[in-house]
């Protein structure tokens, strides 16, 4: 694996390479700038020191049987597509983010040049790839949509761990919202998300006390909500930093209802990894999304949740009392929630295709 610096090491690395062991897996770790990701200069640097490091890093190693490359960095498959022309062994190409299309609906790259670099590195990844492998129905669709012959994308979704994330009997960290129904968003609060909707479905529903909104993360967008919520006076509005990862199961199970937003135009650009932890929980949602996107068809096909359009705070509202109102069936949906999370999410069921994907292109070379 040719992975970048690590975020964890008490000291920074300062060679420019440098290897690691962990279990079975050797690691050769690239020195990288680290400015801030949010100026473009700092963003570009940060990549292109990985880009370099890791290109020289993967060319002096023995030939590999097979390549996997991953959409984050981008720009990260059309490295993997050289270096398959290199050494003569197959790709496989694991699109998390689709780019440069989840450009486009969050607005966060405006450049047309580096638009039309992603597009075009993108388009060259595809087409020497082996294998695409997408998280979700949505996301194959949009590629296959492109020109990509739909033989070479399959569909495996991502995993929980179902034994560490799972519906707890006594929840301390639910303790602290007494007796109130507890309406959570938890994760990333940045530019894919549509969280002022969140707010103002709080406000509507501010004259019944009952009702808590608790948004659990961080993010560019956290400050500028965190002053909408008391501009406008939202006691119902509950801010909290993230938990740590031993803690998921508490805190997701903590809510009697899950919010999963995402903005419109963006199904099928990534696929909201909470919802497996959600599952897991055994904890009903709602899909704030276009109906096509992969978690809305997962809330529609296995009844685990319910769906409203990006946008359409009435219908965010409506549903969440008409959640709050009926807990017998909220908790049918949890029940069924952690039914799909073991049969169909569990990392022992999901990692099976990727691991028979892996061989069946490292034995055909």
């Amino acid at each position: 694996m040719v992975a970048g610096p690590s975020l964890h090491r008490a000291a920074p690395q300062r060679a420019p390479l440098t290897r690691e062991r962990r279990g079975e897996i050797d690691i050769i770790r690239t020195w990288g700038t680290r400015f801030s990701k949010s100026r473009l200069a700092g963003r570009i640097s940060n990549l292109a020191t990985y880009y370099t490091l890791a290109a020289l890093a993967a060319l002096r190693i023995d030939r590999p049987d097979l390549i996997v490359a991953a959409t984050d960095p981008p720009l990260l498959g059309a490295l993997g597509a050289m270096l398959k022309r290199r050494f003569g062994c197959p790709l496989v190409y694991n699109v998390r983010d689709l780019y440069p299309d989840i450009a486009y609906a969050n607005g966060g790259l405006k450049n047309p040049a580096l638009l039309s670099l992603l597009r075009r590195a993108n388009s060259f990844t595809y087409r020497h790839a082996d294998e695409i492998v997408t998280l979700g129905r949505d996301m194959a669709e949009r590629i296959i949509a492109k020109g990509v012959p739909s033989e070479k994308v399959s569909v495996i979704p991502d995993w929980v761990d179902t034994m560490r994330i799972r519906p707890l009997a006594h929840n301390p960290f639910r303790a602290r919202f007494g007796d109130r129904f507890v309406v959570m968003y938890s994760g990333n609060i940045g530019l894919s998300q549509q969280l002022e909707m969140v707010l103002e479905a709080a406000a509507r529903v501010a004259d019944q006390p009952a009702i808590l909104f608790v948004l659990i993360g961080e993010g560019a967008r956290k400050p500028a909500l965190e002053k909408l919520a008391r501009d406008r006076g939202l006691a119902n509005v509950m801010f909290l930093p993230y938990r740590p990862k031993e803690e998921l199961a508490e805190s997701l199970g903590a809510a009697d209802l899950h919010l999963i937003p995402l903005m419109p135009g963006a199904a099928g650009c990534l696929v909201p990894s909470k919802i497996y932890g959600i599952l897991a929980a055994g904890r009903p949602f709602v899909a704030m999304m276009e109906s096509h996107a992969e978690v809305a068809r997962i809330a529609l096909e296995f009844h685990v949740g319910s769906v409203v359009a990006p946008g359409d705070t009435a219908a965010l509202t409506a549903a969440i009392l008409s959640a709050a109102a009926n807990p017998a069936e909220l908790r049918a949906m949890g029940v069924r929630a952690r039914d799909l999370a073991v049969r169909k999410f569990d990392r022992a069921v999901t990692t099976r295709p990727f691991a028979a994907t892996l061989e069946r292109l490292a034995q055909s070379t």
